[in-house]
């Protein structure tokens, strides 16, 4: 099957009538927490989501949720799937493609040596579209693993793809290192923001921004999931030219983990506008995701 990366096109099909799903990337060294925030997201979310993974049996879902389970697929009452890519991302996405509905949301969560990078031109094949790439870093062992001549190449090859880290572990961290791990990570990437999750739950809360949500593709959870991070709004003209919403954009300034809004620009084009660390993407919204315009929804670490 040809692919046509940036387009919903593939071989002139556009499933689900032309809908992007956003895809989150998942990255992170080997006991960073990945599997534990999946785990997490799965338990709580309210919305169908597809999870792939490199082996569903390692993502611990309560029986009772369970559908169905086939090969190596599983359905979720809930309306979620996990599914295995072992068998390779192409095939992964094409098993996607053929579900008659799509889903909210795609998590694909890598292994733990990978590298991000190379898997990107999936997010935007055939009714995919990017949300960002998350990166895990375990603050109890991520200082040794940098250092260390063998593991540090892979570490840093995953940061650096990265358009939001993630910092674990803090409950096995003393706040010296857990300050040490912050300063190294702005030396390596000071244009990166850094969510800090003493829980699951706040790394999961996060995972579920790239949600499609009721009241639209620009809806965000409620703050109080980010906590201690600040939600706030910001009015956005109707209709808006490029320069202006560009200027409005680089005026968010530094530490905004995540912001989202539907704009209508000064050919009355419908534009999805979202950020997700030192990503940001204005996109045209297709007929299937047609909104009314919002004001910007923005995620911010708290000063």
């Amino acid at each position: 099957m040809g692919e046509v990366v940036g387009s919903d096109l593939i071989d002139g099909f556009a499933p689900w009538d032309g809908r992007r799903v956003p895809v989150t990337l998942l990255g992170g060294y080997l006991g960073a927490g990945k599997t534990t925030a999946v785990n997490e997201l799965l338990a709580r979310t309210d919305r169908p989501i597809a999870v792939l993974v490199n082996d569903v049996g390692a993502i611990n879902i309560d029986a009772a949720l369970i559908a169905r389970h086939h090969g190596d697929t599983i359905e979720l009452t809930d309306g979620c799937v996990c599914c295995s890519i072992d068998s390779g991302l192409a095939e992964a996405f094409d098993r996607l493609r053929r579900r008659p509905v799509a889903p909210d949301h795609v998590v694909l969560e890598l292994s733990g040596v990978a590298d991000p990078r190379p898997v990107l031109p999936w997010t935007w094949s055939a009714g995919f579209r990017l949300d960002g790439v998350i990166v895990m870093v375990d603050a109890d062992q991520f200082l040794d693993r940098l250092d260390d001549p063998m593991v540090g190449p892979t570490v840093l090859a995953q940061l650096s793809a990265a358009d939001l880290y993630v910092l674990t572990k803090t409950d096995l961290a003393p706040s010296t290192i857990i300050e040490q791990v912050i300063e190294r990570l702005a030396e390596l990437r000071p244009d990166i923001p850094v969510l800090r999750s003493d829980s699951p739950m706040a790394g999961a809360a996060f995972l579920n921004t790239g949600t499609r949500s009721p009241g639209g593709v620009a809806d965000l959870p409620p703050p109080t999931l980010f906590d201690p991070h600040v939600t706030s709004v910001v009015p956005v003209p109707d209709p808006i030219e490029p320069g202006e919403l560009q200027t409005l954009l680089d005026g968010l300034g530094d530490g905004v983990l995540r912001a989202k809004a539907v704009v209508r620009d000064s050919d009355g084009v419908m534009q999805l506008v979202q950020v997700v660390g030192r990503r940001r993407l204005v996109t045209p919204l297709p007929e299937a995701e047609h909104q009314s315009p919002t004001d910007l929804v923005v995620v911010a670490v708290k000063r």
